[in-house]
């Protein structure tokens, strides 16, 4: 895969050699601490609150598992596989599914993994300036301001 030209200049590929290596059992347990409790668990039924409570023995299992997958880029397909309900809005539901609104629910350890995955490409964008522009509001450090103040001086000059 060849990343390189996110930016209007040269970007080498070598800033990524560290984004697949294994995690180590610090990086993992600060993810998963990281993960919001009180939220709906995904069809196995296991929530952050319970991989938050997990003992030494399992979390090392757990780890083994998360590098070997990390080193493989190949992902179980039960952690693909979704629950999705639908949510009533708040007026009358008669039925009809436009007055729903659907919420999927996937597997918690699937999402702290994208999670640690994301933290680690994040860091890598912001230290190296890869991405430009108005690009860049996702990173840690940026901001949604400038695109929002745009758009309501474009709303402004319309009406």
């Amino acid at each position: 895969m060849v990343f390189g030209i996110l930016t209007h200049g040269y970007c080498s590929p070598d800033i990524y050699n560290s984004l697949l290596s294994p995690p180590s059992l610090e990086e993992w347990l600060s993810t998963v601490s990281s993960m919001p409790n009180g939220k709906a668990p995904g069809p196995s039924m296991i929530t952050y609150e319970m991989l938050k409570h997990l003992g030494p023995t399992t979390n090392s299992l757990l780890l083994l598992l998360i590098c070997k997958y990390f080193a493989s880029a190949d992902i179980p397909d039960l952690w693909r596989q979704a629950m999705v309900f639908p949510i009533p809005k708040p007026h009358e539901w008669r039925c009809q599914l436009k007055n729903t609104r659907p919420i999927t629910l996937l597997e918690v350890i699937w999402k702290s993994f994208v999670k640690l995955f994301y933290n680690r490409l994040s860091a890598i964008l912001a230290a190296h300036n890869v991405l430009k522009g108005g690009n860049f509001a996702g990173l840690p450090g940026g901001t949604c301001r400038d695109p929002l103040l745009l758009l309501n001086l474009l709303f402004r000059c319309q009406s």
